[in-house]
Order: structure tokens, then C-alpha cells, then sequence
């Protein structure tokens, strides 16, 4: 496994596990659909910047998108920027922190589902042992009370938000010509300027500058700064190991609001969380290899010299990391691998 995409995809799931926490802290009695966009608002603003003085022609870049391409963009700002967090911003205000937090484990099984429907992205027997105990243990923590079975809404309203990135997920990974920080910069903007205003027109409630200002940095840390590292992954290890290995974060989540919060949750829910736990130690040691071909291809997008980008340079030099237009040649071989941006082959 590419060691850059496992430490992004970690990295990203710590960020992202911080923010039910940190939200629940700070949100008293903001609407939903604020914190949903100020969140993202906060993510945009954080990640513009680095934009701009990473990719100071962004705007050509999105003007070559392709109409397929934009569909693809559209469809994760919608989904993914948009109706997730209003629903993840419900489950924060009605539910505990404990909840969202093990709940929000749902996603990776939303998009390695997706991924293996309509990508027909490779997905091992290891993968699919973890991702029906994280189901088991989801239903654990929705359908739970103390005097008897319940439905838990603000706990479904975090698997519907689940859902929605796992489509979200599997759209972005088809952008992979967009720099991950412009990328996760036009859906924060977008998407945090919509529910924006969303809420200023439809709903009302107190809020204080120090709340404001308080989103907006967990915006930039937990959906800012963990989206580019999460996209990062997505390109090197595909959408399936990806969301597995970003199952560590809510964990952290859940520890959290224990110290933090001192939120006692109940016997069922730490049981929920030791079976999400064992679920991810099945992705550990999974392997993938096969004979297979690589057509000539066209590209441009961020790289080093590897197996597959054997190409010179004019004074000669190996650059290490970077970025330009190149040919990659027929090939024909057999390694350990996995779905990123050189190996979308079918299964």
C-alpha cells in the first residue's frame, strides 16, 4: 500500500473526528443549517490561499473541465457540500457527540459500496468482513434505549449524511485533473455560501461572534485541511481503502467526548465500538495484484519518478514531486496495487 496515501487518508480522519466534538462544544442553539455553512464557508475560505498562491491560474484550470467533469463537480457540491453537512448539523444538535462520532464510521461503508456498484473498484473479502461489522454496529447504536428498542432520528440523520459523502466521495476521485486544494476550495465556497444564506432567509436563532468565528476554524481544519488530505488518498489508494482507513478518525471523536465533554455513553455503544474497531484490522495485510495493461495515456497531474512515470526531464534531473503534462507508454506487467489515478481497471 502507498504509505502517502495511508498517512494522508489517517491524518484526514483525526482532523474530520475532531469537529462533532468541537461543534458540540460551541453550537448551543445555532441552526442547522448555519453550522452546516459556516463549516464549509470556513473550509473554502481556509483552503483560499493556498490556492492562490499555489495555483494563481486556477481559473483556467476549471475552465478546461470537460461537461462530464462539471457534472461530476456539480453532483459532489450537492451532495457532498451541501445536504451531508445539513444533516450531520442536525445529528450534532439533537444527539450526543459519542453517536455522531461512531456513526460517521457508516461513510466508509457507503462509499466502498458505491465504489464496487458503479466503479467496479476492486474489493477483497477483508474489506467486506469490516464493512458488515461496522453495519452490525451502526444498527447497535440507532436502534437503542434504555427502556427498550428505539429509533434514534438524529442517529439515522447522520447515516443519511453518510450516504451522501459516500456519493460524494466516489464523484470527486473522477476529478482527478483538479488540484485537491482548488478542488476543496470551490465545494467549500459553494457549498458554505449556499446554506449560508439558506439559513439567514429560512431560520433563525442566537448566535455569537465568538460562535462564528469558532466554526469557521473548525471548518478549516476538520473539512478544510482533512478534504485535501482525504482527496490526496483517494488518488493513491482509491475510494475504498480510503474511507476504511479514515474509520480511525471517529474514534478519536469518541475519546473526545468523553474527556472533553464527560458524556457517559451507554455499555451498547462502546460494545458498537469495539466491533467497528475489529472491522478495520480486516483491511490490514490485504493484497492485490494481477496481470494487467495500461493503454497510452495523456495527462497531466502531481507525481514522482515510479514504476509507472519513467520519463526524462531536460536538464536531466529527478524532481522529485511535481506536476506537468506527460505520456505514459503501453505496459504490460504484474504488481501489488490498487485503484488510484493509474489503475481504474475493471474487476
Amino acid at each position: 500500500m502507498e504509505k502517502k496515501g495511508l498517512h494522508a487518508a489517517i491524518l484526514s480522519a483525526i482532523l474530520f473526528g475532531m469537529a462533532p466534538v468541537a461543534c458540540k462544544a460551541i453550537v448551543g442553539q445555532m441552526p442547522a443549517a448555519l453550522l452546516a455553512g459556516l463549516l464549509y464557508l470556513g473550509s473554502g475560505l481556509g483552503l483560499a490561499g493556498v490556492v492562490l498562491r499555489q495555483t494563481p491560474r486556477f481559473y483556467v484550470i476549471l475552465s478546461s473541465l470537460s461537461r462530464r467533469q462539471w457534472g461530476y463537480l456539480a453532483g459532489a457540491i450537492v451532495s457532498g457540500g451541501v445536504a451531508a453537512p445539513l444533516f450531520l448539523a442536525f445529528g450534532i444538535r439533537s444527539g450526543t457527540a459519542t453517536e455522531v462520532s461512531l456513526l460517521l464510521n457508516f461513510e466508509t461503508v457507503a462509499t466502498t459500496l458505491l465504489a464496487w456498484l458503479i466503479f467496479h473498484e476492486h474489493v477483497g473479502y477483508r474489506v467486506w468482513i469490516g464493512k458488515v461489522l461496522i453495519v452490525g454496529a451502526s444498527l447497535v447504536i440507532v436502534l437503542t434505549g434504555s427502556a427498550g428498542v428505539r429509533l434514534s432520528i438524529p442517529g439515522l440523520s447522520v447515516l443519511v449524511a453518510c450516504l451522501l459523502w459516500g456519493i460524494d466521495n466516489n464523484l470527486t476521485r473522477e476529478l482527478e485533473s483538479l488540484p485537491a486544494s482548488l478542488l476543496a476550495c470551490v465545494k467549500g465556497l459553494s457549498a458554505g455560501v449556499f446554506n449560508v444564506l439558506l439559513s439567514l432567509i429560512l431560520f433563525s436563532g442566537p448566535v455569537t461572534p465568538l460562535q462564528v468565528t469558532a466554526t469557521l476554524m473548525i471548518g478549516a481544519l476538520s473539512f478544510g485541511a482533512s478534504l485535501v488530505l482525504f482527496i490526496h488518498a483517494l488518488r493513491e489508494i482509491g475510494s475504498a481503502r480510503t474511507s476504511t482507513w479514515f474509520a480511525s478518525g471517529p474514534f478519536i471523536g469518541t475519546l473526545l467526548s468523553v474527556i472533553v465533554l464527560g458524556e457517559r455513553p451507554p455499555g451498547g455503544y462502546w460494545l458498537a465500538a469495539l466491533v467497528m474497531l475489529s472491522g478495520m484490522f480486516f483491511l490490514y495485510g490485504e493484497m492485490h495484484r494481477h496481470l494487467h495493461r495500461h493503454e497510452r495515456l495523456a495527462h497531466s497531474h502531481p507525481h514522482e519518478h515510479d514504476e509507472h512515470h519513467r520519463h526524462e526531464h531536460d536538464d536531466g534531473r529527478d524532481k522529485g514531486a511535481h506536476d506537468h503534462f506527460h505520456v505514459h507508454e503501453p505496459l504490460t506487467h504484474s504488481h501489488v496495487h490498487w485503484p488510484d489515478i493509474h489503475h481504474r481497471h475493471r474487476h
